[in-house]
């Protein structure tokens, strides 16, 4: 039986890394599939430097970003900060997540539809 309820993408944005990858293995640890999470360092204290173009243009392909994350969250890029993205297939799990990503402090937590992309042919 299929949900009504669309996938969601929750998501945390945190001043550095380090604190982004304790709230990865902390949602690791108390039970979210390795694979329904990422994380992304978003540094852009200045402009991009040429050889960090195609890591940026990677997470607009990324299956679990939506959208440019640099012109989404650009309001909060200073130098350094993290975006961690956990897919939720319900209420219960967007619920969880955010509670888990609260405990380290998030600058902001969104939670955004997901569209699924199709497999390859």
């Amino acid at each position: 039986m299929e949900s009504s309820t669309p996938t969601r993408l929750v998501i945390g944005l945190f001043y550095s890394s380090g604190i982004a990858e304790d709230a990865v293995h902390r949602l690791i640890t108390e039970g979210v599939a390795a694979r329904d999470i990422a994380h992304r360092v978003l540094k852009e204290a200045g402009s991009v430097p040429p050889v960090l173009q195609p890591e940026l243009a990677a997470l607009d392909v990324d299956p679990l970003v939506i959208g440019n994350a640099r012109e989404t969250f650009a309001r909060f890029i200073r130098n350094g900060e993290t975006a961690v993205f956990v897919r939720a297939l319900d209420d219960e799990q967007v619920e969880f997540a955010t509670d888990v990503l609260k405990l380290y402090l998030p600058m902001t937590i969104e939670v955004v539809p997901l569209t699924e992309r199709p497999p390859p042919p």
